[in-house]
């Protein structure tokens, strides 16, 4: 057996091994219920499948989709005036951090508590403050918009989706912002 051959081989391996890998990953660890099985592997796989976003459920696809989610933030001045913010205007899609963002939002959503002992929360926070540092800014808080069950019935009487008896609002913070 000759060189190439042999690189042609260990590669071969290497690829079935991470597909045995990943398909583990989804089929047993991913997003599915609590099991033995499933907690055991997930000391195993959880960054594996943070890092992808394999490890939320995915209930994307009908007859019953996921209802839909808007997390803004909210700047506090010294002067006591507020103002809301998307989140997704704070970071373009290609900076570095961007991924950190959507963690942030989706850990938020699913699992507060989750997001705060990660440092999720205090870290976007610490860097919102940084971006709003020439307005006086004291404190940001996040407001997380669920999006309630909306029907058809509800559609032809003229409401949306988005109107705010559709919505409802949970507000994360305050976290403080250093003055410098």
């Amino acid at each position: 057996m000759d060189w190439s051959q042999r690189t042609r081989s260990l590669g071969l391996i290497i690829l079935s091994v991470f597909i045995v890998w990943h398909a583990i990953g989804i089929a047993v660890v991913g997003p599915f219920g609590k099991s033995y099985l499933r907690d055991s592997l997930m000391r195993l796989y959880h960054n594996y499948l943070a890092v992808f976003h394999l490890d939320r459920s995915w209930p994307f696809y009908a007859p019953n989709p996921f209802l839909g989610s808007i997390l803004n933030y909210e700047t506090v001045s010294a002067s006591g005036e507020t103002k809301i913010y998307p989140l997704t205007h704070a970071r373009e899609k290609f900076d570095h951090a961007y991924f950190r963002y959507t963690n942030f939002y989706a850990y938020l959503f699913n699992d507060p508590d989750y997001s705060k002992r990660r440092g999720y929360d205090k870290s976007v926070a610490h860097y919102l403050c940084k971006q709003h540092a020439g307005r006086n800014i004291t404190a940001i808080n996040f407001i997380l918009f669920s999006q309630r069950p909306f029907s058809y019935e509800d559609y032809q009487k003229g409401k949306r989706p988005l109107d705010e008896e559709f919505l409802e609002r949970k507000a994360f913070g305050p976290y403080h912002c250093e003055q410098s």
